[in-house]
């Protein structure tokens, strides 16, 4: 053991994403949260730990940002659920779940994500890859996730 403190890692496209905690650089990642889009870009969290944030979905549409008039519905619904994504690693970062994190997602994705962490998160963030592993099973995920998960300077 490093001693390095644990690593969240968020693997996500615009449908589904699941949230790893990798204890230490080189053990096992053990999946903490399953997180399922809604037709209308709201996250279910089917481990139920952590509390849903549909609280902020009427602020999210009455607040589009980033987001132009002419996005399609599809464009609009991957914006909400990336940024509820990202709520929910500020719940977890809240609670000091974690110590690290890595992003991989799809590039538009991975771009959506990055552009909404906020300062705490971003201090935290050590890698980010631009893959869609979300349909790859746990266990062959397991060899990219000690690839990516180094040991990092505190």
């Amino acid at each position: 053991m490093t001693g390095q403190g644990n690593t969240w890692v968020l693997v996500a496209d615009a449908h589904q994403g699941r949230i790893f905690d990798v204890e230490d650089a080189g053990l096992p990642g053990k999946l903490r949260h399953t997180i399922r889009s809604r037709p209308d870009g709201s996250a279910h969290d089917e481990s139920g730990d952590l509390p849903e944030v549909a609280d902020h979905q009427k602020h999210a549409s009455m607040h589009r940002g980033a987001l132009q008039q002419s996005t399609a519905p599809s464009d609009e619904a991957e914006h909400r659920f990336a940024k509820e994504l990202v709520r929910m690693l500020e719940r977890g970062l809240a609670s000091n779940a974690f110590h690290h994190l890595v992003l991989i997602a799809p590039p538009k994705m991975l771009g959506i994500l990055r552009e909404n962490l906020g300062r705490g998160l971003a201090a935290r963030l050590r890698a980010s890859e631009h893959k869609d592993y979300t349909k790859t099973p746990d266990r062959e995920l397991e060899g990219h996730l000690r690839q990516l998960v180094a040991i990092w300077p505190s």
